[in-house]
């Protein structure tokens, strides 16, 4: 089955939108929609003369378009990404082909990632406990987990489709303007998840 990962985003970036693995051909969700917030944080932006954290420029929100994956990277022990940024599930890797990913791309923007980490402990993680990055999409630990099982479940080709667009808004995220994790992310030489 033709599979997609379809990101909805609200305008407001503050707000979370969500995830969800989507069989093309008849349009039904093989996978629950996920919690995701795609907010840039703001002073860091700034800092890297993209005041407004516009999604076409460095260290802004994540661009709405189309994207493909090329892979799915390893994350945490013994990975150059983290568990405490990336999480310790994976991170699969966004490649601009359309809309404004491609046009940040062309902007020199490179290294976008669904992924993890900076998640707030607690035993029920909530929606609003995502944490905005320096453009990517951050998920919860336990929700990328099942997504990237549903990938392998149901034979996710690579390299496969993911939409971003915008969406319903749902909780606030937490915001941390000056929180800095890099923009793009080394992703050369970055083990592959098995």
């Amino acid at each position: 089955m033709p599979l997609e990962i379809r990101v909805s985003l609200p305008n407001d970036r503050l707000r979370t939108g969500t995830v969800e693995l989507v069989d093309t051909g008849t349009g039904l969700r093989v996978a629950d929609p996920f919690p995701g917030l795609g907010r840039a944080a703001r002073n860091t932006a700034r800092a890297h003369q993209n005041p407004s954290g516009s999604s076409t420029m460095p260290f802004g929100d994540t661009p709405l378009g189309g994207y493909k994956i090329p892979r799915v990277l390893k994350t945490g022990a013994g990975t150059s990404h983290p568990a405490n940024i990336y999480g310790s599930v994976g991170a699969i890797v966004l490649d601009p082909v359309s809309g404004d990913a491609q046009l940040a791309e062309a902007n020199g923007r490179t290294g976008l990632l669904i992924h993890a980490g900076r998640q707030v402990a607690s035993p029920t993680p909530l929606p609003g406990h995502l944490m905005v990055t320096n453009g990517c999409v951050r998920m919860l630990e336990g929700d990328l987990a099942a997504l990237i099982k549903a990938m392998r479940d149901f034979a996710f080709l690579f390299p496969g489709d993911v939409s971003v667009v915008v969406g319903a808004a749902g909780p606030a995220g937490i915001v941390d303007d000056d929180l800095n994790e890099g923009d793009p992310p080394d992703l050369t030489g970055a083990p592959i998840l098995p």
